[in-house]
């Protein structure tokens, strides 16, 4: 059993490819904790940044983050058929959470060009377009999504144990099998923290990809809710900051991110339940992994910025109000003190 988590512990993220450093059960926890003390210093630096500056910066950070994931064609590190990872140092780079933040940065500084071609597809189905042409435009798009899809043979394994649903095809379901059993197993309250037997080389990616079902097996349904809760908080609280914002581009960058959270995690939640293929997308904030987790803490103290930013405007103008009331009383006092006596 040591040996299998041992195994287990060099094909993750930041541990990829070193089984030999593997020290104990509590090797995982020590190095996340670690990473979270240094994502915690990560939100409190990009809450102090004014959220403005993306805007002037949004297309070199878009650039770096493509330049950063062509690098993996060259340099990635292939994991079970997946090249998602670029070593950097001593740390292994997911690029794509960096893109999916500088890619919501981006498009809120140009949201513009994105909003006419929505609306241009809107305009022209609800103005009459032949459904057919719009039918044609989605078919080119599909078959080239298939295209890439069967020349990459870990996606075409992942996808077709998902539509195969059941009949395992060569161990390909195992995951979502075992994501299941786990999930199941837990019922309402689950089998208590730590004592979940599914972690123990059954489930393989049991603390990144699918964390979810651990903590439905350990913690029950009372924990599934309570993460789904957490995400669904997330999201409110970015739209409610976005309403809060004064411009167009805190709005749709606060929008944008809450929405990539949500998103994030609903996608990981419906990849361990079956519902989606496999994807290898982390839980945010919960999943092992550097990356993830502080491009995720860099997220929320961007949001906290631009929460911050509402909340001095709003003061600012609530402060305003009281002291032109406080003006308009003086006068009315001072005027009142000017007119003669009845007596």
């Amino acid at each position: 059993m040591r040996n299998a988590l041992s195994r287990c512990a060099g094909t993750h993220h930041g541990d990829i490819g070193k089984p030999d450093r593997w020290t104990g059960p509590f090797f995982f926890m020590q190095r996340h904790a670690i990473r979270v003390a240094f994502g915690v210093c990560v939100l409190l630096f990009f809450m102090k940044i004014p959220y403005r500056i993306y805007q002037r910066f949004s297309l070199p950070i878009l650039l770096v983050s493509f330049f950063l994931l062509a690098a993996i064609f060259f340099w990635g590190f292939e994991v079970r058929g997946a090249n998602r990872w670029l070593p950097l140092f001593n740390f292994m780079l997911q690029p794509v959470e960096i893109a999916k933040l500088s890619l919501v940065m981006f498009l809120a500084d140009f949201t513009n060009a994105a909003l006419i071609l929505i609306l241009s597809f809107a305009i022209l189905f609800v103005g009459g377009c032949r459904l057919h042409h719009l039918a044609a435009f989605g078919a080119c798009m599909v078959s080239v999504a298939v295209s890439v899809v069967l020349k990459v043979p870990s996606a075409y394994g992942r996808i077709s144990a998902f539509i195969n649903g059941g009949q395992d095809t060569h161990g390909a379901n195992w995951q979502i099998d075992q994501s299941l059993i786990a999930l199941g197993s837990g019922f309402i309250f689950g089998c208590g923290p730590g004592k979940g037997h599914q972690k123990y080389s059954f489930l393989p990616d049991a603390h990144t990809d699918f964390i979810y079902s651990i903590i439905g097996e350990e913690l029950g349904a009372i924990g599934t809710i309570l993460v789904l809760i957490i995400f669904a908080f997330i999201l409110r609280q970015a739209v409610r900051t976005a309403k809060r914002s004064s411009n167009s581009f805190g709005y749709l960058l606060a929008l944008g991110i809450g929405i990539s959270i949500f998103a994030s995690a609903t996608i990981n939640i419906a990849m361990t339940l079956g519902i989606l293929p496999i994807a290898g997308l982390p839980l945010p904030f919960i999943s092992y992994g550097g990356t993830s987790l502080i491009t995720s803490m860099a997220s929320i103290g961007i949001l906290l910025n631009i929460s911050s930013a509402g909340c001095d405007r709003v003061r600012m103008r609530e402060t305003s109000s009281e002291r032109k009331s406080t003006r308009r009383v003086y006068a009315r006092r001072v005027k009142g003190r000017g007119k003669p006596s009845r007596y």
